[in-house]
């Protein structure tokens, strides 16, 4: 009996020893957190229309031409750009423009899209785009409107008080990560509109 004992004793020791020993502790480390900021840019631009002055649009004859030279500008701090002119006429009077755009350089403009009395324009070839970086702009896209001068007081009479209006409006999409033709462009920057 004191051979079982001391084999229960030696038992429970061995186990004891074995429990202790099988509960090591293990050299760990970890890292700090580091924490990765992502910033976004932007595309920023602004229209300008060169010499522009209302006062100059107003009491006009057949014939007559006003200064509006339309370019966008891309901002300060603008992701380089792709940048698209709209041009919106008024309607004709019969078979008339009752208003005209002075010569539009296709060597640096080509147009994307006609709808009606609405044309787009993109700042490039036929087959690419130009970029436009910060604080750069696009060149003229046209430089003088006229009053049709085959038109008669009595049909821009049936314009009323309110005249005719041409609207202008710039669009730009980031030139980075952005490929195509121009009408493919226009397609996507429509697309994101």
């Amino acid at each position: 009996m004191k051979k079982n004992k001391k084999l229960f004793v030696l038992a429970a020791l061995f186990l004891a020893v074995f429990a202790v020993g099988g509960t090591l502790a293990y050299l760990t480390d970890t890292t700090d957190p580091e924490t990765n900021t992502f910033t976004f840019g932007k595309v920023e631009i602004e229209l300008d229309e060169g010499d522009w002055d209302s006062t100059n649009a107003t009491d006009l004859a057949p014939g007559d031409e006003v200064t509006k030279e339309p370019s966008v500008k891309v901002k300060d701090g603008s992701k380089d750009a792709f940048v698209f002119i709209e041009v919106t006429m008024p309607a004709k009077i019969g078979d008339k423009d009752v208003l005209t755009l002075s010569a539009i350089d296709t060597s640096k403009w080509t147009t994307v899209s006609t709808q009606g009395y609405t044309t787009v324009y993109a700042y490039g070839s036929s087959s690419a785009m130009t970029k436009v970086s910060a604080n750069g702009a696009t060149d003229k896209l046209f430089e003088k409107v006229t009053v049709n001068g085959a038109l008669s007081g009595e049909e821009l009479a049936t314009l009323g008080d309110n005249g005719a209006n041409i609207v202008v409006k710039a669009y730009a999409i980031q030139a980075d990560n952005v490929t195509g033709t121009p009408t493919e462009v226009w397609a996507t920057l429509q697309s994101e509109l």
